[in-house]
């Protein structure tokens, strides 16, 4: 596997095949999380890998920040993202067809549309960890890595 990322579906993939690994709300997050990962493909020792994301209609995934050379895009759906730093916070709205990169160390709340929403996300991390999920804070609560991201889709296929 190649270690650039790469934002488009491989020709031979059927989105109505993935196996997802769904995540959903709890008492630590008082918004609402309804949201599913599907690896598409993975290489743990390069450090890269190729997920989708899929979001329940005005749902959210955790509150996280970015820490790999990530490219997304949007593939049905829209994302309503909001992104906080130390001096400004932006809310950006991405539909069908965006595809840019998410910036390393960038954090943010993203949701989707009323529609739901899925996006394809590309990420070399050569350490292997994909994101960090954060409290309300900033504090890292948890950092998912490329590994858990594999196994955790392979867990249910059947």
């Amino acid at each position: 596997m190649d270690k650039t990322p790469n934002a488009t579906l491989p020709a031979d993939f059927d989105l109505a095949e993935a196996n997802w690994f769904h995540y959903g709300s709890s008492p630590a997050f008082d918004y609402p999380i309804d949201y599913a990962v599907s690896v598409i493909e993975a290489d743990v020792d390069a450090g890269r890998i190729d997920f989708l994301g899929r979001w329940a209609p005005n749902s959210f995934c955790h509150y996280h920040r970015h820490l790999g050379t990530t490219l997304a895009a949007v593939l049905e759906g829209e994302q309503h993202l909001t992104e906080s730093t130390e001096f400004e916070t932006v809310t950006k709205v991405r539909s069908v067809g965006f595809s840019g990169e998410v910036p390393d160390g960038e954090q943010h709340m993203e949701r989707a549309g009323d529609s739901g929403l899925t996006m394809l996300f590309s990420v070399h991390s050569p350490d292997g960890r994909l994101f960090e999920v954060l409290d309300q804070d900033g504090n890292v609560m948890i950092a998912a890595t490329i590994a858990e991201f594999l196994e955790q889709t392979m867990a249910t296929a059947s």
